[in-house]
């Protein structure tokens, strides 16, 4: 999501900071740092031509008695032109119940078909991906699963904004010959607190079908966090939610670190 005015390991962020800085000269033109994380719902803007921007982040859940996460979940954004991003992502080493291991990949891409723009129409973007199975027998859907998503961003104010996806995902499952559909919908606003601080809040959830009956496995969960721009090209961020209907975690927590290379 983009958070006005601020835009959207642990051992390597002194280099990164070091390098931002030491590189602002030559930075001054680059866009606005703008990122996907940490919210659920995507941006609609793009990474710029021939940019690399690097988004990482630990995820803590509790669900009852049992605790889980992901370290380090990875996304790569690649501007590939004026309009597309190719997108490379990971989901890290995934723990759980005692038990840990890598988690399936996913290839994608981003394309911008409305640019930022005033009043009532909002910048607007198509995301397409695959998630593949690179992962652990457990902890990977064996199959090659597509998804879409449609975002919308809309600037309310020079401190507030909106945005909000649409889209479906398919999963494979272990002894299912088909794919679970899943409805995926959030709204998330952002809110600039100062002109490198910014907060949001977020609802997001999804709607399982199987066939032509949607099921009681979907999940309604809301969250909340900050984002601080530590430079043009570093951005820090924490989060915290919870689920409230159906299948997801208790509570949840996450951290993160953005950064994009400089040319």
């Amino acid at each position: 999501m983009r958070f006005v005015p601020v835009s959207k390991n642990v051992r390597l962020l002194p280099f990164l900071i070091f390098l931002a800085v030491g590189s602002e000269p030559a930075i001054a033109q680059s866009p606005e740092l703008t990122t996907d994380r940490p919210d659920q719902t995507e941006s609609a803007t793009v990474v710029a031509r021939g940019l690399l921007q690097v988004e990482t982040g630990y995820f803590l859940a509790r669900d009852g008695e049992v605790n889980g996460y992901e370290v380090p979940g990875t996304l790569l954004r690649i501007g590939l032109g004026s309009r597309t991003e190719l997108r490379i992502g990971h989901a890290g080493v995934v723990g759980k119940e005692g038990s840990l291991g890598l988690g399936d990949g996913h290839l994608g891409a981003k394309v911008n078909l409305i640019e930022r723009a005033d009043g009532w129409r909002p910048e607007m973007a198509l995301l397409g991906g695959l998630s593949l199975p690179t992962g652990g027998d457990k902890y990977s859907s064996n199959g090659i699963d597509p998804s879409f998503l449609v975002a919308f961003a809309h600037e309310l104010s020079p401190k507030l904004s909106l945005g909000y996806n649409v889209g479906a995902k398919w999963e494979s499952s272990t002894g299912n010959p088909e794919r679970d559909q899943l409805t995926l919908y959030s709204v998330a606003l952002g809110l600039g607190l100062t002109d490198r601080l910014s907060s949001f809040f977020e609802f997001f959830g999804n709607e399982k079908q199987t066939g032509n009956t949607v099921t009681s496995e979907g999940f309604i969960a809301v969250d909340s966090g900050l984002t601080f721009l530590l430079t043009d090209i570093v951005q820090l961020d924490i989060y915290i939610g919870r689920g409230l209907v159906g299948q997801t975690e208790d509570v949840f927590v996450g951290m993160g670190l953005s950064f994009r290379l400089p040319r």
